[in-house]
């Protein structure tokens, strides 16, 4: 029940969110178009640390068709905006955002350039390099993410299915096998 109640609670923000403001309805590639919508991430994976790991439910994605986009993070105490910013497309493997806010400092007011690939609509492929953490480090990684679109309808994507999309984004049996676990 909390999980259905978290999904009108997230639908709820989007709806809300996408109606501030003024939208600008210009004509979208096949990329932008498949880019709108909700998406949680499910798994992360830093150049200096082995491996994928699962991400726990409550991060999630929310990117506009007016160029904006949300990062938060939603738990059972509440919500909490991560990122946010405007985005934009260089053709269908570069994702860009420009980072108005930021709970990392150093990304607040930079372009953050994401190497991205979509399998069908469901899942996201986001691929960056980190300079420096949020508490002012130098990490100079690479990371790794892979974000599932949400939907009403899909919210309850079975195990079998969520491994067969996977398999078009990663080659590595064992990363897939621990990301559906």
């Amino acid at each position: 029940m909390k999980t259905k109640g978290f999904y009108a609670l997230a639908i709820g923000i989007a709806v809300l969110l996408t109606s501030c403001g003024s939208v600008q309805k210009v004509s979208k590639n096949d990329m932008e178009k498949r880019l709108v919508g909700l998406w949680e991430m499910k798994a992360i994976h830093n150049s200096d640390e082995p491996g994928y790991k699962k991400r726990p439910h409550g991060m999630f994605k929310m990117v506009f068709d007016d160029g904006r986009f949300i990062n938060f993070l939603s738990s059972e105490t509440g919500t909490v905006i991560v990122t946010d910013g405007t985005y934009r497309l260089q053709g269908d493997s570069l994702y860009i955002e420009t980072i108005g806010y930021s709970q990392n400092k150093s990304l607040s007011g930079m372009d953050n350039p994401l190497n991205i690939e979509m399998s069908h609509n469901r899942f996201m492929y986001l691929k960056w390099f980190l300079a420096v953490d949020e508490f002012d480090n130098r990490v100079n990684r690479w990371v790794e993410e892979i974000w599932q679109r949400v939907e009403p309808e899909n919210a309850e994507i079975s195990r079998f299915a969520l491994q067969q999309e996977l398999r078009m984004l990663l080659e590595d049996k064992e990363i897939i096998d621990e990301i559906t676990k």
